[in-house]
């Protein structure tokens, strides 16, 4: 009965009520603290998708798996946006003191001439396994930069089981998800990779990785015995003193002669570039993206950094969880806290504009189609807070109140408002949306299936015949929620 999807870019704000006429108004003053929750919706009938895949070491198992579900996500693209889709791919990969150039004597965790520091890959990945090793080739073709409509096998062909979405395990064991952005969708969009962003056109940015991010190039000093830890000693901003078990906090790291302090770029100038300098503003045209490792997707803000003292005799960090992809054997079996991605996802507003998932899957085909939907707009729209009485609540679209019942039938452009009982000269009565506290909430079966993760206050979806984003082919869309809590 209802939509899987709404065409739309989802933001999130808390205000409270002006004056206007509500049911809840009916209640005793004691008990009303009404609010008002908002998401302004930028309609786009188009999409420009970067996706940023981790290519170190540690990738292999999961990015076997990825690309055997890859093929569900850009079947829900091509549903939603039939051939207006632009997808594109970078890896975490920057050149550095430690990560240089590749050549024939740096082969490991070194640069690659193509797809690398911010490039789109044009070269198309395929795994094979030798003795649980995941070995990879690579076929070079410079019309993949760009993958639309009609060449979505470059990103990933099931009959060939090779895309640029296949990125190998060579890179950079410094991981930087969010440098390359700035590099991918700043200067190279007027020569390397142009052809990819739209002014009109949602951005999505989605970030594959089992490990965090590392700010920018010279944020850290590489040249330590602790290797990329001293990315996550940045990220945390206090760092234990290697070597020495009693835990001794630093706020820089002792081999770093220029005794620069524990800290990375900040997250919020990713954000700020992504909304303001790629979107001129507009923040519904953006949405992010994390499948990262995480303690709990449904309460992100529990996966932190934590040290423990390692079997090789250094401080480690904490493994946010284990990694059951086939082939997977080993230290590299699990996933280290993705703590910056998880706050970016945050300033963008988990559940609305912002979706963050695990990486510590065996199958991400349900990860994929989800990710299909959510950038191509959510089938619901998930609340913080639960309301006191949902039946009292109400619904405006552009400061229009959406009747909770209406005629089935549309005539013209027109929703009539009926009630239960009444006739409707088109269709039925029927709901026009529906509250779901959880998934066996009433009515079902429009509740069952929904995906309740960072959706503390329940979720909101409307009908078959009502999807507010047909009201506007380009432009903006405003929802609005208005009830009283029930705390």
């Amino acid at each position: 009965m209802y939509r899987k999807s709404l065409t739309a870019v989802l933001a999130t704000s808390v205000l409270f009520l002006g004056c206007q006429d509500y049911g809840f108004e009916e209640l005793p003053r004691s008990v009303i603290k009404e609010k008002r929750w908002s998401q302004t919706i930028s309609v786009s009938s188009s999409a420009d998708i970067l996706f940023v895949v981790d290519n170190s070491g540690s990738m292999g198992g999961e990015q076997e798996q990825l690309g055997r579900s890859f093929s569900r996500f850009t079947q829900v693209l091509k549903e939603k946006f039939g051939d207006v889709f632009h997808i594109a791919v970078v890896t975490t990969g920057m050149e550095s003191a430690a990560c240089p150039a590749c050549s024939t004597v740096i082969t490991k965790s070194c640069i690659n001439d193509t797809g690398e520091n911010g490039r789109f890959q044009d070269r198309k990945g395929h795994i094979t396994w030798t003795a649980g090793t995941p070995v990879f080739d690579f076929v070079t073709d410079e019309s993949c930069r760009v993958v639309n409509n009609d060449n979505t096998n470059c990103f990933y062909d099931t009959g060939q089981e090779r895309g640029t979405a296949l990125v190998g395990i060579n890179g950079c064991g410094f991981e930087r998800g969010l440098a390359p952005l700035k590099y991918a969708l700043g200067n190279l969009q007027s020569s390397y990779n142009a052809g990819f962003l739209r002014k009109d056109a949602t951005l999505a940015v989605i970030v594959i990785a089992d490990e965090d991010d590392c700010g920018e190039v010279g944020d850290v000093y590489e040249m330590t015995s602790d290797g990329g830890n001293v990315c996550y000693f940045a990220s945390k901003g206090v760092g234990p003193e290697p070597g020495n078990p009693n835990y001794t906090p630093m706020t820089y790291h002792p081999d770093d002669p220029n005794q620069r302090p524990y800290e990375l770029t900040p997250v919020e100038d990713y954000y700020d570039f992504l909304v303001n300098d790629v979107k001129n503003g507009r923040k519904g045209m953006v949405k992010f993206a994390a499948i990262v490792g995480m303690v709990d997707k449904n309460d992100p803000s529990t996966t932190t950094i934590e040290y423990e003292w390692g079997a090789r005799n250094r401080w480690e960090i904490t493994n946010a969880c284990t990694t059951p992809a086939p082939g997977c054997t080993g230290d590299y079996c699990f996933a280290e806290p993705g703590t910056r991605y998880i706050k970016l996802a945050q300033l963008f507003g988990i559940g609305q504009n912002a979706f963050v998932d695990t990486i510590c899957q065996s199958d991400f085909s349900d990860t994929m189609e989800a990710l299909g939907s959510f950038v191509a707009c959510p089938r619901e729209f998930k609340l913080s807070e639960p309301p006191l009485d949902p039946g009292l609540a109400s619904i405006l679209i552009n400061g229009e109140e959406v009747p909770l019942y209406s005629c089935s039938v549309i005539v013209g452009d027109k929703l009539k408002a009926c009630s239960q009982d009444s006739d409707c000269a088109q269709g039925s009565c029927v709901l026009t949306w529906i509250y779901c506290a959880d998934a066996g909430s009433a009515p079902a079966p429009e509740c069952a299936g929904l995906d309740f993760t960072n959706a503390a206050g329940g979720i909101i979806i409307f009908a078959d015949h009502y999807d507010p984003c047909e009201l506007i082919t380009e432009g903006e869309v405003h929802i609005e929620f208005v009830y009283v809590p029930k705390d």
